[in-house]
């Protein structure tokens, strides 16, 4: 997403956005029933800051998308006016799965996917108001079975979010699936290398994020996790982040997943998941994993000083939540 960001400040700085409208108004003059372009219009459109023209291009997408995942729904309910709430949301975490765990719900013959899986409303964009960010999600009439949602794996450890959503959809159903947080941060050490965001050694990258989080009191740490410092590490604090979420949030309206369970047996997890949702059964014909990274074997020591960083985490997240996670 930083390397998302500096583009669109690349274009800024360049005074190219106008020229980028113009280059989709043309793809989209010649393929109108292209969803990619009206979302990256709609994306342009965004931060020129003309919301209302953004609105447009997002429901358009969205409108396109449906037509092609489920055109019966189109023919019988689409009304482009009407906007709906989204049913739920997969806050977190990162590097877990949440990109197949999306994937594989919106698969399901009622579930309706928004116009992309991250949006990043809750967090960065909610100053564009929240007409923008309904216009990323199809309009289901109340009286239909078909739902909707999205999946922005940032959330989860974002300060301003849950109090931001509840005070918007408090009755919204909230699912986080949580890695191994050694597991977890070693892939996010390798996106980040794959990204170019990275150049650091692997043992020289986790080393030097362990030595700043030691150094510092107790009392700043909690600030430290929210504010990602250390963010191989500090994303992994899950306990941290849930005890805010549901301080805010009941307890029932939370779905939490073990991705070695997602990984191993996703059709048992996806029943799971269905469930929550009060969606009935769906077997997919093919559970294909998405942008799962492969990496060298973790050396020892690195996984003995990351497992001992997080193990009193864990220990309270499991006390706190009542779950066993079996990290070790």
């Amino acid at each position: 997403n930083w390397s998302y960001n500096r583009f669109w400040n690349y274009l800024k700085q360049s005074d190219k956005l106008d020229e980028v409208v113009s280059f989709y108004h043309q793809i989209i003059h010649n393929k109108p029933h292209s969803v990619l372009s009206h979302l990256n219009l709609g994306e342009v459109l965004s931060e020129q800051g003309k919301i209302d023209a953004a609105v447009t291009s997002y429901r358009t997408g969205c409108y396109e998308q449906t037509l092609k995942y489920n055109p019966n729904f189109v023919k019988k309910y689409w009304h482009q006016e009407q906007v709906t709430n989204p049913n739920f949301i997969i806050i977190g975490t990162g590097k877990s799965g949440t990109t197949s765990l999306y994937n594989y719900l919106t698969q399901h013959p009622q579930v309706l996917p928004a116009i992309k899986k991250e949006i990043y409303f809750w967090s960065r964009h909610f100053d564009k108001g929240i007409n923008w960010y309904l216009a990323h999600f199809p309009p289901i009439p109340k009286a239909t079975k078909f739902i909707t949602g999205e999946a922005t794996p940032t959330y989860i450890n974002s300060w301003q979010t849950p109090t931001r959503l509840f005070s918007i959809f408090p009755k919204i159903k909230l699912i986080i699936i949580l890695r191994n947080p050694v597991d977890r941060a070693i892939s996010h050490y390798y996106h980040e290398v794959r990204s170019k965001m990275e150049n650091k050694s692997l043992s020289e990258a986790i080393y030097s994020q362990l030595e700043i989080l030691q150094q510092m009191s107790e009392s700043t740490l909690e600030q430290a996790y929210w504010n990602h410092i250390s963010y191989y590490i500090s994303y992994g604090v899950y306990v941290e982040f849930i005890k805010k979420w549901m301080a805010i949030f009941p307890r029932k309206q939370f779905l939490i997943l073990r991705s070695e369970d997602f990984y191993q047996d996703p059709a048992t997890i996806m029943e799971k998941v269905f469930n929550f949702l009060d969606l009935p059964k769906h077997q997919l014909k093919n559970y294909q994993k998405l942008n799962s990274g492969y990496y060298p074997t973790l050396p020892q020591s690195i996984h003995e000083s990351l497992s001992n960083y997080f193990q009193p985490y864990n220990q309270k997240l499991e006390a706190y939540l009542g779950m066993k996670f079996n990290w070790e």
